[in-house]
């Protein structure tokens, strides 16, 4: 673990002198005078039955999961072609998050069937795991190499954690029973989910270490999973008072305020990640009965 702490000071230079350019090509993508349409392109592995698709950078390298007869993988799609993540020994491998220099995190199930997070960065594994932790999942990962996450302690309760050069922390939304952090911006604005002492799921934002609960208007549970540079954030939500965790919509929040998104002719969708440009990506429950990546992106008029 002192190996990710180590590299984290020398990416955070690096990643300073980067930023401008990116930025600049996302003001320009977004700017006002162009009329943008919505376009989805749908995004399934290679012989999967079922694919998400989780995360997308600047590049519009997208991370995800895929589903096929050998089990579950997590996968790298990049200029049209996939390839499968895999860490080894690994029963099964979710890929959730890669930032623009290509790291990738997310979590894995050794032969025991416990949890632990994973950072891929230049083709090598690093197992993640907070201490006292009995499952992790590694969920967001910024280009400074800060990586936020869920675990499970001792007691068998859910906190979100941040890993950067001081080692880790914990994020727990106040008087939360449960909390889990799922995405992180280079301004460290940082979002997930937590759970009321009613039960309820509920969505945050936590900026400058405050915290602001999120729900879309007529939510019965909601949970945020991506956030952008510009603060855009997506996630899922549901209106079914009988299933809070049922996450069958997504959202999109911006200054302007919510926006539903859905994929066309789909039961449920759910947005997991939004990059600089406003591409968006998730998954969608379709009428086949099956779960399929997607990719949401603008579209000169």
């Amino acid at each position: 673990m002192n190996g990710i702490a180590t590299k984290l000071p020398e990416r955070q230079r690096q990643t300073h002198r980067r930023r401008p350019t990116w930025l600049m090509l996302a003001l320009v993508t977004l700017g006002p005078a162009v009329v943008l349409a919505q376009t989805y392109t749908t995004i399934d592995c290679p012989a999967a039955f079922s694919t998400q698709a989780r995360s997308i950078n600047e590049q519009g390298e997208i991370v995800g999961v895929c589903d096929d007869a050998n089990g579950s993988h997590g996968f790298l799609l990049r200029n049209g072609r996939f390839t499968m993540i895999d860490v080894p020994d690994a029963t099964v491998t979710n890929a959730l998050s890669i930032n623009n220099r290509g790291d990738v995190v997310g979590k894995y199930s050794d032969s025991a069937n416990v949890g632990h997070g994973f950072l891929l960065r230049n083709g090598r594994f690093t197992t993640i795991d907070p201490p006292g932790s009995i499952s992790t999942s590694a969920r967001g990962i910024d280009d400074l190499g800060r990586i936020v996450g869920v675990y499970a302690g001792s007691d068998g309760l859910f906190r979100g954690f941040i890993l950067d050069s001081h080692g880790f922390e914990d994020i727990v939304y106040p008087d939360a029973v449960q909390t889990g952090a799922f995405g992180i911006n280079d301004l460290e604005r940082i979002v997930g989910g937590y759970f009321d002492t009613s039960g309820a799921s509920h969505a945050f934002l936590l900026k400058n270490r405050v915290f602001t609960s999120i729900d879309p208007p007529g939510a019965t549970g909601t949970r945020a999973l991506g956030i952008n540079i510009f603060g855009q954030i997506v996630g899922g939500w549901t209106d079914d008072p009988g299933c809070t965790t049922c996450f069958t919509k997504a959202f999109l929040l911006t200054p302007r305020g919510f926006e539903n998104l859905e994929f066309p002719g789909a039961l449920e969708t759910v947005a997991d990640g939004i990059n600089a440009a406003g591409q968006i990506v998730g998954e969608f429950y379709g009428e086949d009965e099956a779960f399929h990546g997607f990719l949401r992106e603008h579209r000169d008029e």
